[in-house]
């Protein structure tokens, strides 16, 4: 945000903690100076920070994983059963070098087959197209 500050017209003093006005003058000049890769910059950005707040090994990833998986099988069977609400979630980790064998199909069991019967794929291969598409 500095670097934005620097650029904004001479003679404007910025103290303090910049207000939603300054931030947004600052975000137009970024895209302005970075016209064709601002995206991108934005992109890698974001996943640099997810990363940087994931922590840290593959066996933490996986605990981490397995421990959401739980949870949300708890939550769509309780509601089942509770509600008569049904539903079907894919879960999948998004860093390709790490997350090979992080990926998840739940069905409640009136959704069993969903999958199978509306998308004509297992749960490997609509794991394999939602990987794909993340």
């Amino acid at each position: 945000m500095e670097h934005e500050l620097a650029c904004l017209p001479k003679g404007e003093q910025i103290t303090g903690t910049p207000t939603a006005d300054i931030r947004k003058c600052c975000f137009t000049l970024f895209k302005a100076e970075y016209k064709d890769t601002y995206s991108t910059i934005l992109e890698t950005w974001k996943e640099a920070k997810e990363l940087e707040n994931m922590g840290g090994t593959l066996a933490q990833r996986q605990q981490v994983f397995d421990k959401s998986k739980k949870n949300l099988n708890h939550m769509f069977t309780a509601l089942s059963k509770a509600h008569g609400f049904e539903g079907a979630y894919l879960l999948a980790g998004r860093v390709v070098n790490q997350d090979g064998g992080l990926g998840h199909v739940f069905m409640t069991p009136s959704a069993e087959q969903f999958f199978a019967t509306r998308c004509h794929a297992g749960d490997d291969e609509i794991i394999g197209h939602f990987k794909a598409h993340i």
